[in-house]
């Protein structure tokens, strides 16, 4: 069984990455790149969906059909 996610990832401003699967709460990470990031969450929730999740529960994680991001800006 596949399943297809999603990464969000951001560079920040000390020069590391970021990223965050929406689908799966609790997964997140940093890497020194992009790249690493990636790998870094592909990792995390291969091993949460894995180990965190029965058989019944992995069928309803929920797959995006589309995709959209927008950033914004509050006043804090």
């Amino acid at each position: 069984m596949t399943i297809k996610l999603s990464m969000i990832c951001s560079k920040q401003e000390n020069g590391s990455y970021f990223a965050v699967c929406p689908e799966v709460k609790g997964c997140f990470t940093q890497g020194d790149s992009y790249e690493e990031a990636y790998m870094n969450l592909k990792d995390l929730v291969e091993a949460t969906v894995r180990e965190d999740f029965s058989d019944e529960e992995r069928q309803y994680i929920m797959q995006p059909t589309s995709k959209i991001f927008s950033e914004f800006e509050i006043a804090v």
